[in-house]
């Protein structure tokens, strides 16, 4: 009987102490812990290392498109481009104002000289010795001609101021229009002139001023030399519409802005 018991003592003893080994948690258990703990600490670096390398990456190209930008603007302000303001002796803001003047042209019965019109400069220079000829192309000033408008008849026979101006982008006049295309500045918009229909002096379209001004000291004296009339269509190639044999051709001219 005491042998009895004393096996069931051990085999309780043991049993017991086995479960007890099996609730209690492994002592490496927590050193492995701490090892995957540190393990992933390490691939957190890591991949925040990689992340700021991107980041250093995203703000250099950033950096440079800056410096790009600024240099491409620094170059159309240093280049830009050069267009005549007819009628008016000022440039729009957001130009630069190079210098005014006079609007000249050939003589309207004239078959020879130019068939453009020029800005002469208010400030004429000659050269040195006076240098001179007889046979010569000769360059009057330009009138306006208005009298059978229902616009600017208040300007007939007085003579025609501009400027020239400098915008920070390419420039282009527009016939046809009075406003610009999307990605395109309005400078002016106005009226299309040019010669009168019959005269000798065949001239260029150029775009007037909507809000044209007279040359300084000028006066309505009808001087008749170089001249310049309002435009129409004529329907027929030319299609109507969209354009209309009654109405003036408008005009604008724009500067890029893209």
């Amino acid at each position: 009987m005491f042998v009895a018991s004393t096996v069931c003592f051990l085999v309780f003893m043991y049993v017991t102490s086995v479960a007890c080994r099996a609730d209690r948690e492994p002592e490496c258990s927590r050193f492995h812990y701490e090892e995957q703990l540190l393990e992933k600490m390490v691939r957190m670096e890591f991949n925040v290392e990689r992340i700021q390398q991107r980041l250093d990456s995203v703000s250099e190209s950033c950096a440079k498109l800056e410096d790009s930008t600024r240099l491409k603007e620094e170059v159309k302000d240093q280049v830009g481009s050069v267009y005549t303001r007819w009628g008016r002796d000022t440039c729009p803001t957001g130009s630069s104002f190079i210098y005014d003047g006079f609007v000249a042209g050939s003589h309207y019965t004239h078959t020879g000289s130019g068939a453009n019109y020029l800005c002469l400069s208010k400030e004429p220079r000659w050269a040195n010795g006076s240098p001179t000829a007889s046979d010569v192309g000769l360059i009057y000033g330009a009138e306006y001609e208005t009298s059978s408008a229902n616009i600017l008849t208040h300007f007939h026979n007085n003579e025609v101021p501009c400027a020239a101006c400098r915008s920070r982008g390419p420039t282009i006049m527009i016939p046809g229009r009075n406003i610009c295309f999307e990605g395109w500045k309005l400078e002016y918009h106005g009226y299309l002139m040019t010669s009168y229909q019959s005269h000798a002096g065949s001239k260029e379209f150029i775009c007037v001023d909507s809000e044209a001004t007279v040359a300084e000291g000028s006066n309505p004296g009808n001087q008749d030399e170089a001249l310049l009339f309002f435009v129409k269509a004529v329907c027929g190639s030319l299609k109507c519409p969209p354009y209309d044999g009654n109405k003036l051709i408008t005009c604008a001219v724009c500067s890029q802005t893209k």
